[in-house]
């Protein structure tokens, strides 16, 4: 899972069978790191939207028309008893002061706020920090800072944290930034169990 913002948009109420997607890429013809990209199911009236956090940002060039703010994202989503938000951020920031991060943190807590106040039927998950950030600029002991600021700073909203520290901190598998298949089949197997447990 990328870090930054992907909204599932559903038509009618969840059961177990969203377990068997036929999700297919939209090609809106928009890089891939950016996004935004689009999937769909025809099938079951489902739609995921993914789209990049705006800056701080480290990755490939890219064209700063292209990255939106998070915020302004969370903002013009209406909500509803078939949306889910799903966000992640926290490996982009850990070359920066922790500052920076909190200040990003407090914008996007307030947006997340206000769609639950407008629309408390939608449900909001965060995927936490994980292990593997061991580079010559960051490392988990910076990680799992962030990962304790993100929890403090959502623990008095209706939010659902999935656990990816612990998921990746356990795993017989080598740490990394971006973990290999099984991590990432456990970390989609614990989300969905929240958004369809039935």
């Amino acid at each position: 899972m990328k870090s930054n913002l992907a909204v599932l948009t559903f038509f009618y109420p969840l059961t177990s069978d969203f377990f068997i997607l036929a999700l297919k890429r939209m090609d809106l013809h928009k890089p891939y790191n950016p996004g935004p990209l689009l999937a769909v199911d025809t099938e079951s009236n489902i739609v995921m939207s993914w789209r990049c956090h705006g800056l701080p940002f480290k990755t490939l060039k890219m064209k700063a028309a292209d990255l939106h703010y998070i915020v302004n994202e969370i903002s013009g989503i209406g909500g509803g008893p078939f949306t889910v938000v799903v966000l992640s951020g926290w490996a982009h920031f850990t070359t920066y002061p922790v500052n920076v991060y909190v200040r990003w943190l407090r914008k996007l807590r307030e947006a997340v706020r206000m769609l639950i106040l407008r629309s408390p039927e939608t449900k909001v998950l965060i995927k936490s920090a994980n292990t593997g950030d061991n580079t010559v600029y960051s490392n988990n002991w910076i990680a799992f800072q962030f990962n304790k600021l993100l929890r403090v700073m959502f623990s008095s909203l209706p939010v659902i944290v999935v656990d990816a520290w612990e998921m990746t901190s356990c795993h017989y598998l080598p740490e990394a930034l971006h973990p290999e298949e099984p991590v990432i089949k456990n970390e989609v197997s614990m989300l969905l169990s929240y958004i369809c447990p039935h």
